[in-house]
C-alpha cells in the first residue's frame, strides 16, 4: 500500500493513521510505503512527519529523496520501493476514503484483474475540478478510444506486480495515471474500475492548475503521435 504524501504535512495523519489500523486488523501480510520526496528549494515538513510515524512500526517504510519530477516521479519511486505482489497507490490528502485501499486489494484478488482504478461516482471538490475532469476524459476517449473507462486520473490505482513490471512506466508528471491505462490496454491486460467517492481537500488548494492542464494536453498529443509512428 503506497501513499503519496507530498506537501501533506501533519494532515497526512488523517490518512496514514486510519490506514495503518485497518491494515493491522485485516489479517494480511502487508507493507505501508509512505512517499514524501521533496524539492530542495521548497521546504516540506512531511518527510519528518512520516519518519516519526514509521520509526516504531516495522511494517511501515518511507521513501524520502530529492524530487526529479512531479506526481509521476513520486508514484514510480513508491512502486519501485514496494515489494508486494499487489500494489495499491493513493494520495495522502484524505480525498479518497482509506477503506478504498483494502477494498481495491480484495476486489483485485477476487476478480484476477491486472490493473484497477478508482472511478469517482460522487465528487465534492468543486465545479472547477469537475469541469476540467469532464473535458479531459472526453478528450482522452476521443483520442485513444478508451470507451468503457472513465475518470482516467481516479485513485486509488492498483497493479499486480506482474502488470507493474510489464508496463515499464516512464512518466514523471500527472500523465502517469493515463500511461498506466494506455500501456495496460496495449499489452492486453485486464483493467477494471472501483466506484469511489471523492471528498474536498480542506488543507490546501488543488495542484491541478492551468499549467497542469497544458501538461495533460501536451502528453496526450505526444502519446497520440507515438501511436501513429
Amino acid at each position: 500500500m503506497i501513499v503519496l504524501c507530498y506537501q501533506a504535512g501533519e494532515a497526512v495523519h488523517r490518512v496514514i493513521g486510519p490506514l495503518y489500523e485497518q491494515l493491522e486488523a485485516a489479517d494480511i501480510a502487508y507493507e505501508l510505503v509512505l512517499v514524501a520526496n521533496q524539492w530542495p528549494d521548497r521546504p516540506d515538513p512531511t518527510g519528518q512527519v512520516i519518519e516519526e510515524f514509521a520509526i516504531h512500526r516495522d511494517t511501515v517504510r518511507t521513501v524520502l529523496g530529492e524530487k526529479q519530477g512531479a506526481m509521476g516521479w513520486d508514484m514510480r519511486s513508491g512502486l519501485a520501493a514496494a515489494r508486494g505482489d499487489y500494489m495499491v497507490v493513493m494520495d495522502g490528502d484524505a480525498q479518497n476514503p482509506v477503506e478504498d485501499v483494502l477494498k481495491m486489494y480484495r476486489r483485485m484478488r477476487e476478480t484476477g484483474v491486472d490493473v484497477m482504478k478508482g472511478r469517482r461516482i460522487a465528487r465534492f471538490d468543486g465545479p472547477y475540478r469537475r469541469a476540467i475532469s469532464v473535458v479531459y476524459n472526453l478528450t482522452f476517449i476521443l483520442l485513444f478510444r478508451t470507451r468503457g473507462i472513465w475518470d482516467v486520473n481516479g485513485k486509488p490505482k492498483g497493479l499486480t506486480r506482474a502488470a507493474y513490471e510489464a508496463l515499464d512506466l516512464e512518466s514523471d508528471d500527472w500523465f502517469i495515471d493515463a500511461e498506466i491505462l494506455l500501456s495496460a490496454r496495449r499489452r492486453g491486460l485486464a483493467v477494471a474500475e472501483l466506484p469511489v467517492v471523492f471528498h474536498p481537500n480542506d488543507e490546501r488548494a488543488s495542484f491541478v492548475r492551468p499549467a497542469a492542464i497544458l501538461e495533460f494536453l501536451r502528453n496526450m498529443a505526444r502519446q497520440r503521435f507515438r501511436r501513429r509512428s
